[in-house]
């Protein structure tokens, strides 16, 4: 259902290779929680962790995912259908306190820090 591929601007992204309706979960996550965050890691709650397939989940402001959390499991839920093809993107203000590497965002030019600086853009 996932795979991993180029993007347009020469990164790896998530790509599914079927048709996805919106609230349908897409992946469950094998958190392997680690001390410090990095490039690639994802914040749940107050920890970070890495997955094979979070760490290639690229920033979208308008993103077609979401990460949910509850006792038993962190999940990828998609938030409207998603087309064969089409990439899975979420958006890091929404899980990260502080981003590790601040960066240009592609959607809006605006600089990504986390959601401690960007409570606007969610």
């Amino acid at each position: 259902m996932l795979v991993i591929k180029k993007t347009k601007e020469d990164m790896y992204g998530i790509f599914t290779t079927k048709s996805i309706k919106s609230g349908e979960t897409i992946h469950k996550f094998s958190p392997d929680f680690i001390n410090s965050p990095t490039q690639t890691s994802i914040q749940c709650k107050k920890k970070h962790f890495e997955d094979r397939i979070g760490k290639y989940l690229n920033h979208h402001c308008n993103p077609n995912a979401k990460i949910i959390t509850n006792k038993q499991s962190i999940i990828l839920t998609s938030l409207e259908k998603i087309e064969e093809n089409k990439e899975i993107t979420f958006n890091y203000n929404t899980t990260e306190e502080k981003i590790t590497y601040p960066f240009k965002c592609k959607c809006h030019n605006k600089l990504i820090k986390g959601k401690k600086y960007a409570i606007k853009y969610i």
